[in-house]
């Protein structure tokens, strides 16, 4: 008799960000390696409350459990793990119940303990405790990167780091997406003519320092910084951001696939100064799309990035303006970048990270 696995589908009910993107893809190739190899020594179940509207799974089984009534953190915490009482729950998305039995998590970073200003305090709080707890409890633990891994055992007491998994993210799902060109001429930009960052309004992201080195560097009028992003008050610490007053700085907000991937192709240079990254999603997005790539050397980025990027500090105002200027003026840089991006990209698959998944759920 198969096995049950749960998994939590509270993301399905989530807005679309990077630890919602990786759940999906991971769920997806799953599914098909499931559909491939006829495995049947493992079932799996995603639970999520009623109205949610899941994919539709060749073979993994999507169920609406608890009352209509019920959704979000108290669905999570007092329905999820009620459901999944004869299982394993497997949480993907770094959030998780507090209560649950048998749990398989992905933390996908330790920023609540490295970064907590960056995080309002009821948020940081529930989540400091709520890893602590997992990271003792927790039957299988996974993470996205090495320095996550070594992060999380660094900050979490009693957590050795060979319990944690690295599980790879990956880019190849940019290329089912067909662009968009109407988001270049809606915000009226020029192919091949504006930079691009992709982040959270969130302070580790550093997007203050870009738009401060940007506004002081001499060509910032013939290549616009574009920021495709979101904010969440309720998850990260306030703070305003303020563009350029001569229109050479565009905040769109978030955008969908396809006009992501536009934007992706069409950008001259995509540019992240994050001070903190557990994985670092865009910029491997941005390789995968060709584009050339410019990224801190702080956390994860050197991990994930390897030789495919330009390297900057983030606290150095005048660096990140040599390197605006690199990703501009240096045509034969920015193309060997675009090749090495595309290779760089092709390292990382959804596929074997779901086959390293799956061998690990077979162990538990």
């Amino acid at each position: 008799m198969a096995r049950i696995v749960y998994v939590n589908g509270k993301f399905l009910t989530q807005r679309l960000t990077g630890v919602q993107r990786v759940a999906g893809e991971l769920l997806r190739s799953l599914d098909s390696l499931l559909a491939e190899t006829a495995y049947s020594g493992l079932q799996f179940v995603v639970l999520y409350p009623h109205g949610t509207e899941s994919p539709a799974w060749r073979v993994i089984e999507g169920k609406s459990v608890g009352p209509a009534s019920l959704s979000g953190p108290i669905w999570e915490q007092l329905v999820l793990p009620w459901s999944a009482r004869d299982g394993l729950l497997l949480n993907l998305s770094g959030s998780t119940p507090w209560m649950g039995r048998r749990q398989a998590c992905m933390l996908h970073d330790a920023a609540v303990f490295d970064w907590p200003e960056a995080y309002s305090w009821a948020f940081r709080r529930w989540y400091q405790f709520l890893f602590t707890r997992l990271g003792r409890r927790a039957e299988l633990l996974l993470t996205p990167s090495c320095f996550s891994a070594k992060r999380l055992a660094a900050c979490i007491t009693g957590l050795r780091l060979d319990r944690l998994h690295v599980l790879p993210c990956a880019a190849s799902h940019i290329l089912e997406q067909i662009p968009d060109l109407r988001i270049l001429e809606k915000h009226k930009l020029a192919p091949k003519n504006f930079l691009l960052t992709v982040a959270s309004n969130n302070p580790s992201k550093n997007l203050a320092g870009l738009l401060r080195a940007h506004a002081s560097w001499k060509l910032r009028l013939q290549y616009p910084l574009v920021l495709v992003g979101g904010s969440n008050a309720a998850v990260f610490a306030d703070i305003a951001l303020s563009p350029c007053g001569d229109g050479s700085q565009l905040f769109l907000g978030p955008v969908n696939d396809a006009e992501l991937v536009a934007l992706y192709q069409q950008a001259l240079g995509f540019v992240l100064p994050s001070f903190y990254e557990g994985f670092g999603l865009p910029p491997l997005e941005a390789m995968q799309s060709g584009c050339a790539v410019a990224v801190s050397n702080y956390a994860s980025l050197p991990e994930v990035c390897g030789e495919a990027a330009l390297y900057f500090d983030p606290k150095n105002e005048a660096e990140i303006i040599q390197t605006l200027s690199l990703l501009a003026m240096d045509i034969n840089g920015r193309e060997k970048l675009c090749t090495q991006g595309l290779s760089r990209a092709s390292m990382f698959s959804w596929r074997r990270s779901a086959e390293i998944l799956l061998e690990l759920l077979q162990q538990y």
